[in-house]
């Protein structure tokens, strides 16, 4: 036990390419559909010259990563806590497009393991940022997370 401090990085065990088939399913389903997503056409003269996955999209995209495999419970585990809520996102920020054939990852680390006023409560702090094959960043933000103590 012991060895979630600040600094601790939290493994990604995995990449996901994004094709065309991914942009549609992900952008029907939440309805982000604003023209520089859906419309090549429209598209074609924007700053991306291509469709883009939208901002949310990738945010869900990149946390997916981190999360696969519960990578993040099997880090809490091993200090005897498990995860009780997902609270909350902050000082999210897109820094690159995402278009068609990226090739996501992700890589996060601890910021903070606190107690909360609920002695039976803990607060689970992580930084997240994804990249894209080219190793540039596409997006970054801090994750806040409820854990308890196993039984």
């Amino acid at each position: 036990m012991g060895t979630i401090a600040a600094g601790t990085k939290i493994p990604c065990r995995v990449g996901r390419t994004l094709d065309k088939g991914d942009f549609s399913i992900l952008h029907q389903l939440t309805w982000f559909n604003m023209a520089v997503h859906s419309n090549a056409e429209y598209a074609k003269n924007t700053w991306f010259k291509e469709r883009s996955l939208a901002g949310p999209l990738i945010f869900t995209v990149v946390d997916g990563l981190i999360h696969h495999a519960d990578t993040i419970a099997e880090l809490l585990a091993k200090d005897g806590y498990e995860i009780y809520a997902y609270i909350g996102v902050d000082n999210m920020k897109i820094t690159s497009p995402v278009v068609f054939g990226d090739t996501l990852r992700a890589e996060a680390e601890v910021v903070d393991l606190r107690p909360t006023k609920n002695p039976e409560r803990f607060l689970f702090i992580y930084k997240n940022k994804g990249f894209n094959q080219r190793d540039q960043q596409v997006i970054e933000y801090q994750t806040t997370m409820m854990v308890t103590r196993m039984a």
